[in-house]
């Protein structure tokens, strides 16, 4: 009998056989904390999403997931998970050009380097040079070619400090990439892998540059150590860049969790609403003999569905907003905002299962907490005093 007395006011208070102002209160609510929550995935989901894209680029084209910092000649052996070994030799150097000049980190790559997996992270510019040189090739970013206000075909000097002092090496702009991350962009430029030996003379850094899938970054690198190979990872080799897009999410995923809360407390508000409203009929049920206890009950549990409810359809409105990220993202690449210029718009967007568990398991717990405290309203309802006849 109290679980279908408790059943039947609890489908009354959602609107259910119930007046049209009851059920737009909940419709209301329902739509309003279904939104709050979409927003709070949809935010988490694009903030985790931009940083793994960030990783990516500067693990594919910066460092590799792993570098082995070795003797060239040394020969790695196979192991299950690398997707790609790649020697590599690195230094600094000037750049310059007749209107301008920039500090670059120069790459030696080897022909195969730009592979499927590292072109799928950039996009090279069709253009034809203009003139044929026996000059060596340099591949610089957009981001570089317009602070140097060059392109395809026109001639630079790499400008090389060594013992002997500086000296130029003049080379052409062979071709322009552009990974859509200006960061990353603005530091780093390819040549070909001879010519950095011939350049720098043993003087520059060589290292294996390995890809390998996320789920073997750590136990490759730890069976690399075990072998006596000198490994690194591409966090370790950008630690401060790792550094802020791990702190970043923390920091993002913190103030969904403090959102979260606000909303938990706002959804206590409809619990002293409905209590409110209904003052009259719960001082008619408490002198019908009903006890305290079910009727919170009855508004714990309307309170709680509106609220379970409206997290999941919350969660899964972040979800589908954020699978129609990539052409809202394209879109608003093209149009070429200045004030966007420095974020990545091109990513693959993940899911952070954990994340969103977090911020729903957070709104649900302190609404739990809140409506239980604001139903204690419901014993300082006097039933003398609030029942009225007509």
């Amino acid at each position: 009998m109290k679980q279908g007395l408790l059943r039947l006011l609890v489908l009354r208070k959602l609107g259910y056989k119930g007046s049209r102002a009851a059920r737009k209160r909940i419709l209301f609510n329902l739509v309003l904390i279904t939104l709050v929550v979409g927003a709070l995935v949809f935010a988490q989901i694009f903030v985790v999403s931009m940083s793994k894209g960030i990783a990516d680029k500067y693990a594919l084209l910066g460092n590799g997931h792993l570098q082995v910092h070795e003797d060239s000649t040394r020969v790695l052996t196979e192991k299950e998970g690398v997707l790609d070994v790649q020697l590599v030799s690195q230094s600094y150097a000037l750049i310059y050009s007749p209107e301008g000049n920039k500090m670059v980190r120069l790459k030696g790559v080897e022909d195969g380097y730009f592979n499927e997996l590292r072109t799928s992270q950039i996009t090279l510019m069709d253009g034809i040079p203009k003139e044929t040189t026996t000059l060596e090739q340099v591949l610089l970013s957009t981001t570089l070619a317009d602070e140097l206000q060059v392109g395809i075909g026109d001639r630079v000097a790499l400008m090389l400090v060594g013992d002997d002092g500086i000296r130029p090496q003049f080379c052409v702009v062979g071709n322009l990439y552009d990974s859509g991350y200006r960061e990353l962009d603005a530091n780093l430029a390819f040549c070909d892998y001879n010519l950095i030996n011939r350049l720098f003379k043993g003087s520059e850094e060589t290292y294996h540059e390995l890809l390998v899938s996320q789920e073997r970054i750590e136990p490759l690198k730890q069976e690399y150590q075990a072998d006596g190979f000198m490994v690194t990872s591409w966090d370790e080799e950008n630690f401060t860049i790792a550094t802020n897009l791990n702190t970043s999410r923390q920091a993002v995923l913190g103030v969904m969790v403090a959102v979260a809360m606000l909303c938990g407390y706002f959804i206590s508000e409809l619990s002293r609403e409905l209590v409110e409203d209904d003052k009259h009929q719960i001082a008619m049920l408490t002198l019908l003999g009903a006890r305290h206890s079910l009727i919170r009950s009855v508004y714990f549990y309307t309170v709680m569905m509106v609220t379970i409810l409206s997290m999941m359809g919350g969660a899964l409105l972040g979800i589908v907003m954020s699978s129609n990220l990539s052409p809202l993202l394209s879109a608003v690449a093209d149009r070429s905002i200045p004030s966007l210029s420095y974020y990545l718009l091109d990513f693959k967007v993940v899911y952070p299962l954990g994340d969103i568990l977090v911020i729903v398991l957070v709104l649900l717990l302190v609404s739990v907490i809140s409506v239980q405290f604001s139903l204690r309203r419901v014993k300082r309802i006097e039933p003398l005093s609030c029942t009225h006849f007509d």
